[in-house]
């Protein structure tokens, strides 16, 4: 029996050099730098073109003196009206502090204009949102600035 063993052993594929495996490890190595190198490439170009994948909120104060501003939402052909919606609700959670005190703030739907409206050039055209916000002390301005509008609190 112990000649069986031995026989069957023998008989096994020798073990593949070290020097063979170097060009299966080069090619795995390429192709692993060649992925990475990719991504890279991606989030630079992202980066580069961020207004094309993005909207951009922008703010405008209102009057002087006063916490209320008008924001809107700008962008590439992906900012359509729900893009420009979600804009500026972050950017209105993100900048106010309703704990300091009492946020007021509305959304203006400008029914004029299609829910996919950018252009691919310039000019981008009129938003499809614009939104007045404020703290409570300027309760004044949000109301002529939002006339019919609801007024949300937080």
């Amino acid at each position: 029996m112990s000649e069986e063993k031995t026989t069957r052993t023998t008989n096994a594929s020798p073990e593949p050099s070290p020097r063979s495996r170097i060009p299966i490890l080069l090619q795995c190595v390429t192709i692993a730098l060649t992925l990475v190198a990719a991504v890279e490439y991606f989030k630079y170009s992202t980066k580069i073109n961020y207004e094309w994948f993005h909207c951009t909120p922008i703010m405008e104060p209102v009057g002087t003196n006063s916490s209320v501003l008008k924001i809107w939402a700008r962008g590439g052909p992906s900012c359509d009206k729900r893009g420009e919606y979600k804009t500026i609700m972050k950017r209105i959670t993100r900048d106010y502090e309703p704990n300091d005190q009492h946020l007021k703030f509305c959304m203006i739907e400008n029914m004029n204009v299609g829910p996919i409206h950018y252009p691919l050039g310039e000019p981008k055209g009129e938003p499809g949102y614009i939104a007045y916000v404020g703290y409570n002390e300027d309760d004044e301005l949000i109301q002529t600035m939002c006339k019919d509008s609801t007024i949300f609190n937080m």
